[in-house]
């Protein structure tokens, strides 16, 4: 049997340390690490491919035409949470397991869904602009945290982690998740409730949920429209979950308050993007809610790990097509 050749396609350097390849040099793997970034291609993906048996992946499309020649190709472990580059259907076929990093980035997105949020409400990019150009005007009144109620969509790890520190500021919360235990949520001091009337009562709304085929684009004139005069949207999750030109309509004719977006539709942003990120009512950040040291280790070592296992004939943590698992690994 050939040893087992892994490529490491995410830079995850920490004071010249990778922990994936620390976990996978340990385990006994011949390693590659070429680093992608956001300008690998699909052709490329597509022509390197072949050479392996795993990769630890970033955010490379995996589907029926980048992965036509990789029949060596039986794990696909994604550093990272969102999976939706990556065509599970076709990787179940072929027999090729999938897994994520969930968890791990949780308390680094929360952290980062404040920041957004105490800049919108207390205006502190707008008045460090205004401070930076010398004006003398005085900046806009702020709103205490604990006067707003928080509108959470979606409340899985990273939505357990917002309602804490929600908490923790004195917001009232709501959520709206189908799937959510209602005693978990009513223990941590939040109301489940469905959509419309979570963003009925919400000042903040605030996205964290995967996106899929159901619900792209769920943000969108009908979701604004019901939001309260006035409120504020946040989305941490996936740009692809709302539909920016109606949210550009809704800041500009001031329904709106502000928005903080860690993600847009396109990334860098162009169209639509680039506009939203360029309102002066907007906070925006490049994609860096993960981007803490605490979170990136933990992602590549958890990444790192699941090949392991998979190739020690282990269930992995986090497997995201498990019924892939029947089949035996080869």
């Amino acid at each position: 049997m050939h040893k087992k050749r892994i490529l490491i396609s995410v830079r995850a350097e920490f004071e010249g340390d990778n922990p994936a390849r620390i976990c996978l040099q340990e385990a006994g793997f011949d390693l590659v690490e070429e680093y992608g970034g956001p300008d690998w291609t699909d052709e490329l993906t597509r022509e390197k491919l072949p050479d392996y048996d795993g990769i630890v992946a970033g955010n490379e499309r995996f589907n029926a035409s980048t992965m036509a020649n990789a029949s060596r190709l039986r794990i696909v472990s994604r550093y990272g949470v969102g999976y939706d580059r990556i065509d599970l259907d076709y990787c179940t076929k072929a027999g090729v397991v999938v897994t994520n990093t969930p968890g791990v980035m949780a308390p680094a997105v929360a952290d980062l869904t404040f920041g957004l949020l105490l800049s919108m409400v207390r205006n502190i990019a707008a008045d460090d602009a205004r401070m930076k150009s010398g004006a003398k005007s005085l900046a806009p009144i702020g709103e205490d945290l604990e006067s707003l109620t928080l509108g959470i969509v979606g409340c899985g790890l990273i939505g357990t982690e917002v309602i804490r520190r929600a908490v923790g500021f004195g917001m009232s919360v709501v959520v709206h998740d189908p799937w959510a235990d209602t005693a978990r949520i009513h223990g941590m001091g939040a109301d489940l409730l469905n959509l419309p009337d979570l963003l009925e009562k919400s000042d903040v709304v605030s996205l964290h949920l995967p996106l899929n085929e159901g619900n792209a684009q769920m943000a969108n004139a009908d979701f604004f429209a019901a939001m309260k005069p006035g409120a504020y949207f946040i989305n941490t999750a996936r740009g692809g979950l709302v539909d920016e030109e109606t949210l550009i309509d809704a800041l500009n004719d001031g329904h709106l308050a502000g928005a903080g977006l860690d993600c847009q539709a396109s990334e860098p942003p162009v169209g639509h993007s680039r506009q939203l990120v360029e309102l002066p009512n907007v906070v925006a950040t490049s994609h860096v809610g993960s981007l803490t040291r605490s979170a990136r280790k933990k992602m590549a070592a958890t990444a790192a790990r699941a090949i392991v296992d998979y190739f020690s004939r282990r269930t992995p943590n986090h497997v995201v097509n498990p019924e892939v698992l029947s089949a035996p690994a080869k």
